[in-house]
């Protein structure tokens, strides 16, 4: 299994549109699944792609989308695989190179100059790089806008409460292993982010064989498919800046006609 975020300095990867303000957390639910609320769409499956940064970005629009609209709508990964190639603004050698991974922050700003996403139905996945075939025409989200939230988890949380599921960057050795339940490794390098994935939800207690102990964990939407992990869905142990996964989370903004 192949991830894709492009590996780049923290500092010069929290470059978007500004950092999101400071939200309230007092009064957060105890447990929150955006799954329940319908803003998800079925899990998918990159494949031998590096092309996971294209699933976080799809599934962040997916889901402000259907905030917006009340419409789930599955957005095209290939458009961004074939068409994207968006440097960031520092690191001029961290682009979205289609299988050979990319950057959330980068797609959006591909898609809110390219006018738009258009739906997996007309353009569908392949598992690899091809031509660019997007047509503007066929736009089905528009993107105005996007946010890198603070790395305090509370924060990542009331984001996630009030904007909608977020793209979130990681490291992802500990998720080639995983079977099931809350995964709480003891070491897993917070530097080394390598995998993209989209932030559904979180628990207050969930068994961590590990910890032998319960823990609050992060429900996390993987695109390994629907047979790893629990049904291409992966807890992550929260409140440690486990595996780095608060060091590159983004909200985008939809435009809605």
């Amino acid at each position: 299994m192949y991830m894709g975020v492009k590996v780049v300095d923290r500092a010069t990867s929290l470059l978007g549109q500004g950092h999101a303000p400071p939200l309230e957390v007092k009064g957060l639910p105890e447990s929150f699944d955006w799954r329940e609320k319908g803003a998800v769409t079925e899990v998918k499956m990159q494949g031998t792609c590096g092309s996971c940064w294209a699933f976080s970005t799809t599934g962040s629009i997916e889901g402000a989308n259907f905030i917006a609209t009340g419409k789930l709508l599955n957005l095209s990964e290939q458009q961004l695989v074939d068409c994207d190639h968006t440097c960031d603004i520092k690191d001029k050698k961290a682009c979205d190179s289609g299988c050979s991974g990319g950057l959330m922050t980068n797609a959006y700003k591909y898609l809110i100059e390219a006018g738009g996403i258009e739906e997996e139905d007309s353009y569908p996945y392949t598992g690899k790089r091809g031509d660019c075939k997007f047509n503007p025409d066929k736009v089905a989200v528009k993107v105005s806008n996007f946010t890198n939230i603070p790395i305090d988890e509370q924060q990542i949380a009331a984001y996630l409460v009030n904007h909608g599921p977020l793209a979130v960057g990681l490291n992802a050795v500990f998720m080639q292993t995983y079977i099931g339940g809350v995964s709480c490794p003891l070491i897993c390098g917070k530097r080394w982010i390598n995998h993209g994935v989209l932030l559904v939800g979180y628990g207050s207690k969930g068994f961590s064989i590990l910890r032998l102990s319960n823990q609050p964990y992060w429900i996390i939407k993987n695109s390994w498919g629907k047979r790893w992990g629990e049904q291409g869905y992966y807890k992550l142990c929260r409140g440690h800046g486990m595996c780095g996964m608060n060091t590159m989370v983004s909200a985008v903004m939809t435009q809605t006609s």
